[in-house]
């Protein structure tokens, strides 16, 4: 992934379309509502709007000619580690079954069922797809690999027994981004330009004052003047409500994040949200909505505090790098040849390295009632 330093590819004249009409309905909502809204009101209509928003409008997302890459699209190695670690679950489990939280392509889910069937444990797959699109591309992938799985529309009734696995889930929600000024905390939402969006501060909100000075109170400090960053109140939610869906077993979030303390550094002072489009990350959330991911990193000490008060332990916290290095991924390269041996040695070095995804990217493991020994690799619990 590089970061901009030159003219973005401009979009087709069809998907310029898409963008602005769009854009139409985000400035009808903002002059019915004097001109402002909340960035997470954006947000939600830049990724999630019908037909239109980045991941329901159809265009490509994950792979080389998408706009970014997930670790399974990179090696399978990586869904073979993920199925090493979640067979002593499974094994401990009478029809155990395995959900999957947004399954990208469907390369995840393939390449799982693939590697738990090698040690010859058998799972229902289900998977919980919110895009249509997606989940037409996830069920065309698996069939041609004459692979079951079973698509939901929203939470299974009943809690299942087996694992929940989230990769690149948390960090898509929307987030509420705020300001410090003169000592408040201020809502940093969207504006009217003549032609597209801008950054404009909202009033205080009783709410987010509230969330904010808990916070600083956790951290032990006050935010300075011009400090900005974001929250995400949906994230510590969204793991309440998963949570619901498991009576027992295991639930696995893999995404690029950092502890509380880290996230709120005073030197991150400009907050962590970022856009990627055709594999360049840059820093305008209001170009071409629809047509880029919008993101911004997970805060694990909330998803954390949000499991315990739910009755989850937290089994264990690590890097992506640590995980693979100490849980064996390499071992794998062995079993390639000599033509695919370097691709995936190539692959592997940007799953692990510290300046790749190695460090950026954190395993979140959560259980219930199982005892669960910590994931391969340095155990980070004790900074969340």
């Amino acid at each position: 992934m590089t970061r901009v330093s030159e003219p973005l590819p401009k979009p087709d004249e069809h998907r310029l379309d898409v963008s602005h009409r769009l854009g139409e309905l985000i400035r009808a909502e903002l002059c019915a509502n004097d001109g402002w809204m909340g960035f997470e009101r954006y947000m939600q209509f830049a990724l999630y709007e019908p037909e239109l928003g980045y991941y329901h409008n159809g265009s490509r997302k994950f792979g080389f000619g998408g706009d970014f890459v997930t670790a399974p699209e990179l090696s399978s190695l990586f869904a073979k580690s993920i199925a090493k670690e979640i067979s002593g679950v499974l094994v401990q489990l009478h029809d155990p079954v395995i959900l999957e939280i947004g399954a990208g392509t469907g390369r995840f889910a393939q390449d799982m069922i693939n590697a738990l069937s090698s040690r010859s444990i058998d799972v229902r797959y289900l998977i919980l797809e919110p895009s249509a699109d997606l989940r037409a591309r996830q069920q065309a992938r698996l069939a041609s690999a004459h692979i079951d799985a079973t698509w939901l529309e929203k939470l299974p009734a009943d809690p299942i027994q087996g694992v929940i696995l989230a990769n690149e889930v948390l960090d898509a929600f929307p987030v509420t981004c705020f300001v410090k000024r003169e000592g408040e905390t201020r809502p940093l939402g969207v504006g009217l330009m003549e032609e597209g969006f801008e950054w404009a501060e909202g009033e205080p909100e009783p709410g987010l004052t509230d969330r904010i000075a808990a916070l600083e109170a956790r951290l032990g400090r006050v935010f300075p003047d011009g400090f900005r960053s974001e929250i995400s109140p949906a994230g510590p939610a969204w793991v309440a409500s998963i949570a619901s869906a498991l009576d027992k077993g295991a639930i696995l979030a893999i995404d690029y994040g950092l502890t509380e303390r880290e996230y709120y550094h005073p030197q991150r002072d400009s907050g962590t949200l970022i856009c990627h489009y055709r594999h360049r990350a840059h820093a305008d959330p209001f170009l071409w909505p629809g047509l880029q991911d919008i993101s911004a990193w997970v805060d694990f000490s909330a998803c954390a505090r949000a499991a315990e008060d739910v009755g989850l332990a937290v089994a264990g916290f690590t890097t992506q790098g640590q995980f693979l290095i100490e849980g064996g991924a390499a071992e794998g390269l062995g079993e390639l040849d000599d033509v695919t041996l370097l691709q995936a040695a190539q692959a592997l070095k940007t799953l692990i390295l510290p300046g790749e995804m190695g460090e950026r990217f954190k395993l979140l493991l959560l259980s219930r009632d199982l005892p669960l020994a910590p994931p391969p690799g340095r155990d980070f619990r004790n900074r969340l």
